[in-house]
C-alpha cells in the first residue's frame, strides 16, 4: 500500500501543478482587467468578478488538495499556519468556519514528515460530517506538533456509516464511494506517515484525537 500511495502522491502533484497554473493566470488576468478599469457594462464588470472568484475558489481548492492528497504534503516543509492558510479559504468555500487555537506562533509548529497532509485529509472528512454546515477548529496543545484535536461542531454534526466504515483499513474497496473515499485516503495516510487518530462523536459534535506515535 504504501508505495501505491508514493505512485498516487506523484500522480496527483503533476495533476494539480499542471491545473494550478492556468487557473492562477487566470485569477491574475481578472484582478489585471479590473485594477485597470476594464470590463465594460455592469453586466460585464458582474460576469468579470464572478470569473475572478470562481477561479480563486478553484486555486484555493487545488493548493489545499495539492497538499491534503498530492506529494507535496508528504514532507516536513509545512508549518501549523500553512496547513491553517489552506484549511480556511477551502472550507469557507463550503459555508464552514475555520479557527485555529494554538499557545505558540504556528509558525514555528512543525509537525513530523506528512502531518499537515493529515490533518487537511481528516478536514475533508470532517467536512462530510457537517451536512449543514458548521464550524472545523484545529487544537495544537503545543510546539512539537505531535498532538492535535480536530473538532467538527454543526446542526446534525455525525459521521455516516459508509465514511465511518471507510476509516476502517481493511474496507473493500468495492464498498467506498466518492463521498466516502476522502476518509479512506486520510485514514491510510495517517498510518502510513505514523500518525494514529481517534473518531468520537456526541450530539452536534465530531472530534479527532490526532497523535504521533
Amino acid at each position: 500500500m504504501p508505495e501505491h500511495m508514493t505512485l498516487i502522491d506523484m500522480l496527483l502533484s503533476r495533476l494539480f501543478h499542471d491545473l494550478i497554473s492556468p487557473v492562477s493566470a487566470t485569477v491574475n488576468g481578472a484582478e489585471l482587467i479590473s485594477d485597470l478599469g476594464g470590463g465594460g457594462s455592469e453586466l460585464e464588470q458582474e460576469a468579470l468578478a464572478l470569473i475572478g472568484t470562481s477561479a480563486r475558489q478553484a486555486s484555493e481548492r487545488l493548493s489545499f488538495f495539492r497538499v491534503a492528497f498530492g506529494g507535496a504534503g508528504s514532507n516536513s516543509d509545512h508549518s501549523l499556519a500553512d496547513g491553517a492558510k489552506l484549511a480556511a479559504p477551502y472550507l469557507k468555500a463550503r459555508k464552514i468556519d475555520f479557527s485555529l487555537d494554538c499557545p505558540v506562533d504556528p509558525k514555528l509548529v512543525r509537525p513530523a514528515p506528512g502531518g499537515i497532509k493529515v490533518i487537511l485529509g481528516l478536514i475533508s472528512f470532517l467536512c462530510e460530517c457537517l451536512p449543514r454546515g458548521g464550524s472545523i477548529s484545529l487544537n495544537s496543545p503545543g510546539e512539537l506538533g505531535q498532538n492535535f484535536i480536530l473538532s467538527a461542531d454543526g446542526d446534525g454534526a455525525s459521521v455516516p456509516s459508509d465514511v465511518r466504515a471507510a476509516l476502517e483499513p481493511d474496507v473493500e474497496t468495492s464498498e467506498l464511494t466518492s463521498k466516502s473515499v476522502v476518509a479512506h485516503v486520510a485514514a491510510v495516510n495517517a498510518d502510513r506517515f505514523g500518525f494514529r487518530f481517534v473518531v468520537e462523536e456526541e450530539p452536534g459534535r465530531v472530534t479527532v484525537d490526532v497523535n504521533f506515535t
